[in-house]
């Protein structure tokens, strides 16, 4: 299975898949259709993407079937740590924000997920880093016991703006 760095063409792609797996994930019975709508529109539509691609600061992967045929992606972020973090992590250049990671819904639970997180952690230790913290939705369960296999800890909690709506999210992280 391919797992690519994405480049500046590829923000069209990365919004449609995005926007497939922000409303797999996320939409009905989890979230009104409308209030997925509005995310998408206010965070991860083409002309957005192509922000953050040219953003010095993040990373793109696509992970492909050997067709090419995108199933999905994860962003790396190079951002101040949450204050949760042990200040051993919280120092610049130490510590790196897995951003986001999803599969297209086809795909959750074949190995693939694993891979992609694998390949995320391994990029980053190859790059300096000895840390990795995420954000997660605290009713996405499924989410939560992934990244309890991958050993990921729970050191916190914030509130994400999805749309409309403010929903409480934990922080995980996870020593490299």
């Amino acid at each position: 299975m391919p797992i690519r760095t994405a480049t500046l063409a590829d923000a069209t792609l990365l919004s449609e898949l995005a926007s497939t797996t922000m409303r797999e994930a996320f939409g009905p019975p989890y979230n009104t259709a409308e209030l997925v709508e509005e995310y998408i529109q206010s965070s991860i539509s083409p002309a957005i993407l192509d922000d953050e691609l040219a953003d010095p600061n993040s990373i793109f992967f696509i992970v492909e079937l050997a067709d090419k045929t995108p199933i999905g992606y994860a962003k790396l972020r190079r951002t101040k740590p949450p204050r949760q973090m042990t200040s051993e992590f919280r120092q610049i250049g130490k510590a790196i924000e897995i951003q986001r990671i999803y599969l297209v819904q086809t795909q959750v639970g074949q190995g693939q997920g694993r891979l992609l997180m694998d390949y995320c952690l391994n990029w980053a230790r190859q790059a300096g880093y000895i840390a990795v913290w995420l954000g997660v939705w605290e009713r996405n369960e499924r989410a939560l016991a992934f990244y309890q296999k991958m050993g990921f800890e729970r050191i916190g909690f914030h509130y994400f703006q999805f749309g409309s709506e403010r929903q409480r999210d934990f922080w995980l992280q996870k020593q490299l």
